[in-house]
């Protein structure tokens, strides 16, 4: 009968720490398209938790636009279209933010060049699988001063925009 032997609770967690990293270089690749700053990335611990908290922070807002159509593409349509539409209509535009990205294991929340995604944003929509229903679109800033969020609900989609002007 051969043993099997289990890998430390140590081991595990520096192996899924070594796959996060690993995932995180990926999806910089995925972004060349723009300019990420040096280290665009918080800590792991520090990232969770402000994800934890900008969700937290979308539950507790008001006067959310919600955008509905006959069919989850047109969900996204009209959503895309409305983001366009807002970004448009900025005047001042922040000059970074974090933008999350949903990934089968964690969400990610990069530090980008808030102009460059509204100049990316197609290719945005696309990365953050958001043009296909897997994830939200979430940009905010790093004190939470301003946000642009779309957020899928089950029967809707859901525009929140504050301190953007």
């Amino acid at each position: 009968m051969r043993k099997v032997i289990n890998l430390s609770d140590e081991r595990k967690t520096k192996m899924e720490l070594l796959k996060r990293q690993s995932r995180r270089k990926n999806l910089v690749k995925e972004i060349n398209f723009m300019n990420l700053t040096e280290e665009p990335f918080l800590d792991i611990e520090d990232n969770d938790l402000f994800c934890k908290n900008v969700f937290s922070l979308l539950n507790t807002r008001e006067n959310k636009i919600q955008l509905q159509g006959d069919s989850y593409k047109e969900h996204i349509q009209k959503s895309i279209q409305l983001l366009n539409d807002t970004i448009d209509n900025i005047e001042v535009i922040p000059k970074q933010g974090r933008l999350l990205f949903f990934r089968e294991n964690e969400i990610e929340a990069v530090l980008v060049n808030v102009n460059e995604v509204f100049s990316h944003l197609n290719e945005i929509i696309e990365l953050t699988k958001f043009s296909v229903g897997y994830g939200d679109f979430i940009l905010v800033a790093e004190d939470f001063n301003f946000g642009l969020c779309i957020e899928r609900t089950e029967y809707f989609y859901e525009l929140s925009v504050w301190g953007l002007s």
